[in-house]
């Protein structure tokens, strides 16, 4: 049954239902996700509220689900013990597989899509869209406000990566909206960032070779261990097609000419004004949570990974 709990391996390290990512309130549900009969891995991520509802105050505290995964017994009585799923989150073009599932185990739950995705995915009851453009207020100096019904942005800031076309259509490809997770300082991408290991299937294992100092909190735990080779498929899918070829052409070819300038912004202010300041030059992130690949935990480190994804320097 692909994509549903698992054993372990390196899609799903612990073999858990969820797994405590970082504090407070963030869990991750690691599963295989296959394609063409290749594990290319997938991860929902669970986010428990402070308050749930538009930043008024008078929302109670809830679950949100990021990119959901299949939805299984053992999922459900997981959520169940943490709370009740309040908002589900779609948030790109392509990670709208399970989501008509999720939307009718939680009928009460509030479905949202990335800018666009309401008019291409039909058969699910959305509440409607991450606005077009979304930025946080201190991003650009006029940020968007969240409509009526969405959770607190205060405490879960979205960015919507609204630079990117697809050369051959000259339309977005994924459209992905980002994730900052303010309580928890961790930052949630979907395709946009992906980390993949190696031959020997380490933990964060090019993260460990590139790394030039000590000073960073990686590499396999207690949460994330060793688990042995794998897959030849998973390998070519994750370090040739992924960073060898889809990632020099994204760069190149997919960030609009005419919109260099908004990707450096936004790549600055992810790494905190490329400085690792405080709060007021960007987004503090400590912890990575990708779709695809190994989470990275560690402030410094993390700062270090983003800059070199993105191409920037401190």
């Amino acid at each position: 049954m692909a994509g549903s709990y698992s054993l372990p391996g390196w899609s799903n390290r612990l073999g858990s239902v969820l797994t405590p990512a970082s504090i407070p309130g963030v869990y991750t549900a690691d599963r295989p996700f296959y394609w063409n009969g290749i594990d290319v891995g997938g991860r929902m991520t669970v986010i428990k509220m402070e308050r749930t509802s538009g930043g008024d105050g008078g929302g109670r505290g809830g679950l949100i689900v990021h990119s959901p995964v299949y939805l299984d017994a053992p999922l459900v009585d997981a959520l169940s013990r943490l709370g009740d799923v309040m908002h589900v989150i779609s948030p790109n073009y392509e990670h709208v597989k399970y989501v008509r599932a999720w939307a009718e185990h939680y009928p009460n739950a509030r479905v949202w899509g990335c800018p666009g995705l309401t008019s291409r995915v039909s058969g699910v009851e959305w509440s409607g869209e991450v606005p077009y453009g979304a930025r946080p207020n201190a991003a650009d100096g006029n940020g968007t406000s969240a409509i009526d019904g969405m959770w607190d942005w205060n405490e879960l800031m979205p960015y919507h990566v609204d630079f990117e076309v697809n050369p051959f259509t000259g339309r977005p490809f994924f459209n992905e909206v980002l994730f900052y997770h303010v309580p928890s300082r961790t930052l949630l991408t979907t395709d946009f960032y992906w980390n993949y290991p190696g031959r020997d299937g380490a933990t964060n294992g090019r993260i460990v070779d590139d790394a030039d100092d000590d000073d960073g909190d990686y590499g396999s735990w207690e949460l994330a261990p060793n688990v042995g080779p794998i897959p030849l498929g998973s390998l070519l899918w994750g370090k040739v097609g992924m960073d060898r070829l889809f990632y020099p052409f994204y760069i190149k070819f997919m960030v609009r000419k005419d919109r260099r300038d908004a990707f450096e912004e936004m790549a600055r202010y992810m790494t905190c004004g490329g400085g690792g300041g405080d709060d007021d030059a960007g987004w503090v992130v400590e912890t990575i949570i990708p779709c695809h690949g190994d989470i990275v935990r560690g402030r410094r480190l993390c700062r270090k990974v983003l800059e070199r994804h993105f191409g920037i320097k401190s």
